[in-house]
């Protein structure tokens, strides 16, 4: 979440942003759906999908207080999101993976916002793709977290989901420092990992991982 016009923040920067955590809200309340949670659980886990990976962001690159905490319509826009998703969860069910489509839609834009602002604040380019990646993935962390699963980036069925926030990070913040920093060049940037994030789980691309099964902690 970007919330200084700054670089490429213009009309564009600033929309996308919205979309983001409107996208990222979404994911978020579709899960507390799965779960079974009541509206305050939707609202709740809306709010920290959208929200918790720019407060980490800022807490590193000691942007305080955090963006959330300054401008209200942040959370307004996460709770609109899970309104939604009370309203319209019946019709949402029929899509095709619409937790996959809306979170990949909020780390697309939060990994680029993430890393670009981290310039901006002196961070140099390898310190701000690590930021821009956080920024994408900390808020499903905590989702996941709260859901009481283990966090979808950690898991070894998993599908591709760190690595193009890396990729995406580490670009938009490449592309900053040297002064490409276009809206235009950043939204490409965004879509990227939006579509390989999605290639991913349509095509089974996963991280190598080691086949092993659970050892127990406690034997009779």
């Amino acid at each position: 979440m970007l919330d200084e016009p700054v670089g490429w923040l213009s009309a564009v920067g600033g929309a996308l942003n919205a979309i983001g955590i409107v996208a990222f809200a979404i994911s978020g309340a579709l899960l507390a759906v799965q779960k079974r949670m009541d509206l305050v659980g939707m609202a709740g886990l809306a709010v920290v999908t959208a929200t918790g990976g720019g407060m980490l962001r800022d807490l590193l690159i000691g942007a305080t207080p955090v963006a959330v905490l300054r401008e209200w319509w942040m959370i307004g826009a996460a709770l609109l999101g899970a309104l939604a998703v009370f309203l319209l969860h019946r019709w949402m069910d029929k899509l095709d993976r619409p937790v996959l489509i809306f979170d990949a839609i909020g780390l697309g834009i939060f990994v680029v916002a993430g890393a670009t602002k981290a310039v901006h604040h002196g961070v140099d380019p390898v310190g701000a793709a690590f930021v821009g990646m956080l920024t994408g993935i900390g808020g499903g962390i905590l989702r996941d977290a709260l859901a009481n699963d283990i966090p979808a980036v950690f898991r070894r069925d998993s599908r591709l989901y760190l690595l193009p926030a890396l990729l995406g990070s580490s670009a938009a913040a490449t592309a900053e420092w040297m002064g490409w920093g276009h809206w235009a060049v950043l939204t490409g940037i965004a879509l990227v990992v939006c579509a390989l994030r999605i290639a991913s789980e349509l095509l089974d691309w996963r991280v190598p991982s080691l086949k092993t099964q659970a050892i127990p902690t406690v034997r009779d």
